[in-house]
C-alpha cells in the first residue's frame, strides 16, 4: 500500500510570523489564536502570553477555542517561542530569555548539554521588554488585543521568568501565572525581590493577581534518572531543588500579603501530576484564573 500524503499538522485557528526585537536582537516565533466570536460589548480580547510558545501554544490555544465554544470568555492567546523546531537548539536558546542575571560560577553544567557561557543566560529584563513594549502594541494592532487585560504565563524556567516580571514590574501585567517555578535558580536568589514586592503590595502602590501552581509529585524520586545521571545524582537535584517546598512556601507567603482591592494570590498543588505532566494541567488552571474569575 502506497503512503498516503501528509503534511505538518496546524491549529486551528491560529497564525504564526517570526519577529526580531530591536532591543535584543533575537528573533522569535510569534503564534496567535484569535478567538472566532467578538469580545463581549464589542470589545477586545484579553490576551494570554504564554512563554516556550512551541511547546505552550497548542495547548492554550485549543483550552482558549473550547472556552468560547462553552460559553466561557476566550482569550487571545500569543505564544513567543522561536524559529525552530529541533528540541536541543530550543532547549538552550530559551535559558537566555528565561533566567535573570546569574553569575557563570552559578550555573551548574548539566550532563548532555554543552559547557554554560555567561552570554547564554540573564537575559529576562531584554525579554520582557520585548514583550511589553514590542510585542504588546504588535498585538493590540493587528489581533485587537485588549491592553489592559494582559495574562503571563510560565513554566520551570518560564514560571522563574514569570516571577521575575511580577517582582521587578508588577504593573507589568494583570494575571501572572508561574508553573511550576525554578526558584531553586542560582541559589534561590528571585527570593531577595520579595521584600521589596511586599511592600509595594501592601502599601497599595500594586495590585496584580498571582497564581502559582506545581505538580505536587514534583519532589518524589524519578522512577528513571535522566540520560548521563545516576540514580544518586538525580535524588541529591531533586531534594535540592526543593520543587514543591519551594513553591509551597512562596504562595503562602504571597497569599498573607494586606493588599489593596483587586491583589489575590493563590497556590495550587496539582495532584498526581510531576514536572512534565502539571505543564498541560496548570495552562487549564491558568485560562480559569485569567478568564472565570
Amino acid at each position: 500500500m502506497p503512503a498516503p500524503d501528509h503534511s505538518s499538522v496546524r491549529v486551528p485557528f491560529a497564525t504564526q510570523f517570526d519577529l526580531t526585537s530591536t532591543g535584543n536582537g533575537r528573533t522569535y516565533r510569534i503564534m496567535v489564536f484569535k478567538p472566532l466570536r467578538p469580545a463581549p460589548g464589542g470589545g477586545r480580547h484579553p490576551v494570554i502570553v504564554t512563554s516556550d510558545g512551541n511547546m505552550t501554544f497548542p495547548i492554550a490555544a485549543a483550552l482558549s477555542s473550547l472556552f468560547g465554544f462553552g460559553g466561557v470568555r476566550s482569550a487571545i492567546v500569543v505564544g513567543v517561542g522561536y524559529p525552530t523546531d529541533n528540541p536541543a537548539e530550543l532547549g538552550l536558546t530559551r535559558r537566555r530569555d528565561l533566567t535573570p542575571p546569574t553569575p557563570l560560577e552559578a550555573i551548574q553544567p548539566q550532563p548532555g548539554w554543552p559547557e554554560p557561557r555567561a552570554e547564554d543566560f540573564g537575559g529576562a529584563e531584554a525579554f520582557l521588554d520585548f514583550l511589553v513594549n514590542e510585542l504588546r502594541p504588535l498585538i493590540a494592532e493587528r489581533f485587537e488585543g485588549d491592553v489592559d487585560s494582559q495574562t503571563l504565563y510560565g513554566h520551570s524556567l518560564g514560571g522563574l521568568f514569570t516571577l521575575y516580571a511580577l517582582f521587578r514590574r508588577p504593573d507589568s501585567f494583570r494575571n501572572f501565572v508561574a508553573s511550576s517555578p525554578s526558584i531553586w535558580w542560582n541559589d534561590r536568589a528571585i527570593l531577595k525581590d520579595v521584600e521589596a514586592f511586599a511592600r509595594r503590595v501592601e502599601a497599595g502602590e500594586v495590585s496584580p493577581r498571582v497564581l502559582i501552581t506545581i505538580g505536587a509529585d514534583e519532589q518524589a524520586k524519578l522512577a528513571t534518572p535522566p540520560p548521563g545521571m545516576s540514580r544518586e545524582a538525580a535524588d541529591r537535584l531533586i531534594a535540592a531543588a526543593r520543587m514543591v517546598d519551594n513553591a509551597a512556601e512562596l504562595g503562602a507567603r504571597l497569599a498573607a500579603l494586606d493588599g489593596r482591592s483587586g491583589y489575590l494570590a493563590r497556590y495550587r498543588a496539582l495532584d498526581e501530576d510531576d514536572h512534565t505532566t502539571s505543564l498541560a494541567t496548570s495552562i487549564g488552571r491558568a485560562l480559569s484564573f485569567a478568564l472565570r474569575e
